[in-house]
């Protein structure tokens, strides 16, 4: 099946043009409050070609995937759906065409999206990965963290699905055994990819003549107002958190209604024997041990899709947690040493004073 096929792809090589047009539609969507009335987040449709000899994916173009139009409730919501889900369709077809046309790849590769801190870990996301992976086997994700950028650092993270997970995806079961059996974990669940961005030649000269000009060397970072990314990243950690806690809660709950159902069972399986042992010694036919599966209900974990749910708790969480331990230490850095330049010149303002 293409859908398990191992992937080939170990680097993911990106145009400037591609990084440009998902910094602009994302920067023209996200701080317009287009995003919060569509209730989307900013995503699109990533082409280009597949180079198997370098194992390498070239992103040489991208477009923006179009929105959903909003209803009135009360209205078919299921056909407006579809039809909308139709409209999506069919505009990327056309997309794909006109690229066709003007000689430009119009292979898909993957899609992009944009998220805060990088805490893109959805099952939505998960569920587009397993249907361009299953059509493209090297198909990746690029996630966009405008706060990021906006602070002075350019941040895209490609990931895909591991093999295992997409072997759990395709086959609908994240029961815990069936996990464990796997030995999948929330950290082995995705791959990231290092990422490359291409220039063009006469953008690599111009690079180096402004690397080589004295007044174009890179300074330090110096805003320090981040107190409200920071203030909304913790919020979300503890927000992930409560949601960890709940699934924790419903994990022990199956543990221990798992082996209430294993003690049950067995000794309902060891009572079957001895009675077919006993209807052998009469002469009849022994009755089937997979009635007894049929008559007791196995337990469930209560979530919504089984360990996945938890798997993109902790991927949250984890994603989260690095950006404010990376914006901590950032900020304490410069705390020091605004301090030591204030001090500095109230010392100089004093010397000045005359006597």
């Amino acid at each position: 099946m293409a859908a398990l096929a191992e992937a080939k792809v170990d680097v993911v090589q990106i145009d400037s043009l591609v990084v440009m047009k998902i910094v602009k539609h994302v920067d023209s969507e996200f701080y317009s409050g287009m995003t919060e009335v569509a209730g989307e987040t900013c995503s699109g449709i990533l082409t280009g070609l597949i180079s198997m000899e370098e194992k390498k994916l070239e992103v040489t173009n991208c477009f923006a995937t179009p929105r959903s139009e909003s209803f009135i409730e009360g209205e078919e919501t299921n056909q407006i759906a579809v039809s909308q889900v139709e409209n999506k369709q069919e505009e990327v077809m056309e997309m794909l065409r006109r690229f066709r046309s003007m000689n430009i790849d119009y292979e898909l590769v993957g899609f992009y999206q944009a998220h805060f801190f990088g805490a893109c870990f959805t099952h939505e996301m998960v569920e587009s990965l397993v249907d361009y992976q299953s059509s493209v086997q090297d198909g990746v994700c690029l996630i966009y963290d405008p706060v990021k950028t906006r602070q002075g650092k350019l941040s895209l993270h490609a990931y895909r699905l591991s093999k295992k997970a997409l072997d759990l995806c395709v086959n609908t079961d994240w029961s815990p055994e069936v996990v464990k059996q796997a030995g999948l974990t929330y950290e082995t669940m995705l791959e990231e990819l290092p990422i490359v961005i291409k220039n063009s030649h006469l953008m690599n000269v111009m690079l180096a003549e402004l690397a080589l000009t004295p007044k174009s060397k890179p300074g330090i970072h110096l805003e320090l107002g981040t107190r409200r990314s920071l203030e909304k990243c913790l919020r979300s950690i503890m927000f992930d958190i409560d949601e960890l806690n709940k699934a924790l809660a419903n994990y022990n709950k199956y543990t221990q209604d798992k082996q209430k159902f294993d003690t049950m069972y067995n000794s309902l399986i060891q009572k079957r024997q001895l009675e077919n042992e006993a209807r052998v010694a009469r002469g009849e036919a022994p009755i089937p041990l997979e009635d007894i599966k049929k008559s007791v209900k196995a337990p469930q974990l209560q979530t919504k899709n089984g360990m996945m749910e938890i798997f993109l708790d902790c991927c949250d969480t984890s994603a989260y947690a690095d950006y404010a331990a990376e914006v901590t230490g950032e900020n304490v850095a410069k705390l020091f040493l605004s301090e030591a330049f204030a001090d500095n010149s109230s010392k100089d303002r004093s010397a000045s004073i005359p006597r």
